[in-house]
């Protein structure tokens, strides 16, 4: 029997960290959009989760692909360790360095006058991130070099929905405001009927939620409110995983948009709340949100001499991704997730499964425990500068400035990816940016606004 009592150790220091990273954004000192804690939130989802079920002593997963896949307690006891290490440098990061840095480096573009925002931005970016969705990604989505193009597009989307919240916000309309936020929350239905996956809308939602999160006045509310949202998202992918099947045999079958709406309708009329001592729900976060196992089992394979640490390789890869192959048509394939994960895990994978190797797997094969520490923490370094300059721009009108650091901002939110699809699409995020102030925005220069009304909004 194993001693489950280790892992709730390490639990509980993801758990402060995670505390205190968010306290750190609330604080007001310093301008926050939320990104460091969206960044954590996606991280969680695919990592603590998975740690957190299996300290429950009565879990013993039995499903038949769980057991195929043969991934045991140690395992996952040895990803999840490896995910903290992470965790504490991108706490770092955040809290200590990335202030520091800008203390010290004193960049021109922190100094913002204030400006009379363009109101009218929030519903361009809306816009043409519904372009980018029914028009872009189905034509050029699939062209080589082009796909992080186009999800960057989609992000415009998210953007938009963000502005809309904050612009309701500020002008007092708590109407408007909540109809913003409702609609971001039916993101996960949009995605269920139309791709037949929960996961990208519910990303999309967290991340409006978190950025309200990060304005909202009163956080004892922000608190409760978040943990209801999270037991209710819980439900909500519990109770779709149960009828993932016939949920996407209807999308994929092309079936109409009556017949998918009935099949969610089938669905969810049995609505289940997550329960911890249902064996199926557990197993269900076992199978789709825990990426432990495959660190844990890269950790043995690596230490058993199986395989060799990449020595870097795969962040060259992520270094050269951006370069497009209209100007560098002989730039070399690199291997997939997939491909990695088998290569570092021995574990095989059916031909088109997709596995994400997840940015804690990805920086351990190649450096080992201090790359992870390491990586994480350059990598909190930049999400929270990104952040800071993004809530500076925002709070002084700026949204045209917030939007082209929030753009970039989201594409690094991808814990479960492959870092090169992260260099990527903050290489089409900014090339969209550029697209965008010359072809749609007009040359309208801000109006200054006084910084009495500015800070009365906030």
């Amino acid at each position: 029997m194993e001693n489950r009592s280790d892992l709730i150790i390490w639990l509980v220091t993801w758990v402060v960290i995670s505390v205190v990273i968010v306290r750190s954004q609330w604080s007001q000192r310093i301008p926050s959009i939320g990104l460091p804690t969206a960044y954590l939130l996606t991280l969680s989802m695919i990592h603590f989760l998975g740690g957190l079920i299996y300290s429950f002593p009565w879990y013993h997963p039995k499903n038949a692909y769980l057991l195929q896949s043969g991934v045991n307690y140690t395992q996952v006891s040895l990803g999840f360790i490896e995910t903290v290490y992470g965790v504490i440098g991108f706490g770092i990061g955040c809290i200590f360095l990335s202030p520091w840095l800008l203390t010290i480096w004193k960049p021109q573009w922190l100094n913002q006058t204030p400006q009379r925002p363009d109101l009218k931005l929030p519903n361009t970016l809306l816009k043409t991130g519904l372009i980018f969705i029914i028009v872009v990604t189905p034509l050029i989505g699939r062209i080589p070099g082009f796909q992080g193009f186009s999800v960057a597009g989609i992000y415009l989307l998210l953007v938009g929905l963000c502005l809309a919240c904050w612009r309701e916000w500020c002008q007092e309309n708590r109407r408007g405001f909540l109809t913003w936020i409702a609609i971001s929350c039916c993101l996960p239905i949009v995605t269920m009927i139309t791709l037949g996956f929960i996961g990208y809308g519910a990303t999309a939602t967290a991340v409006v939620l978190v950025f309200v999160s990060s304005f909202y006045r009163h956080k004892w509310q922000t608190v409760v409110i978040s943990c209801l949202v999270f037991i209710l998202g819980l439900s909500i992918y519990i109770t779709y995983m149960r009828d993932r099947s016939e949920i996407r045999a209807t999308v994929w079958g092309g079936q109409t948009l009556e017949s998918r709406a009935e099949r969610l309708f089938n669905t969810f009329s049995a609505f289940e709340i997550i329960d911890i001592n249902n064996q199926e729900h557990l197993e269900a976060i076992d199978i789709r949100l825990n990426q432990n196992g495959l660190v844990g089992k890269s950790v043995e394979y690596i230490q058993s001499g199986n395989a060799k640490f990449a020595h870097g390789e795969t962040i060259w890869q992520a270094i050269l991704a951006p370069i497009p192959r209209l100007i560098w048509p002989d730039k070399p394939v690199f291997a997939g997730s997939g491909n990695l994960v088998t290569q570092y895990t021995g574990q095989k994978f059916a031909d088109g499964t997709s596995v994400g190797i997840g940015q804690v797997l990805e920086l351990y094969i190649n450096f080992g425990s201090v790359g992870v520490f390491v990586g994480f923490m350059i990598l909190g370094t930049i999400i929270r500068i990104v952040d800071i300059s993004a809530g500076i721009c925002l709070i002084n009108g700026n949204w045209w400035g917030f939007t082209s650091w929030f753009l970039p901002g989201l594409a690094l939110l991808q814990p479960g990816g492959v870092l090169a699809a992260v260099t990527a699409s903050i290489a089409a995020s900014i090339a969209i940016i550029f697209i965008i102030e010359r072809l749609i925005l007009k040359t309208n220069k801000n109006r200054p606004l006084d910084r009495k009304k500015i800070n009365s909004l906030l």
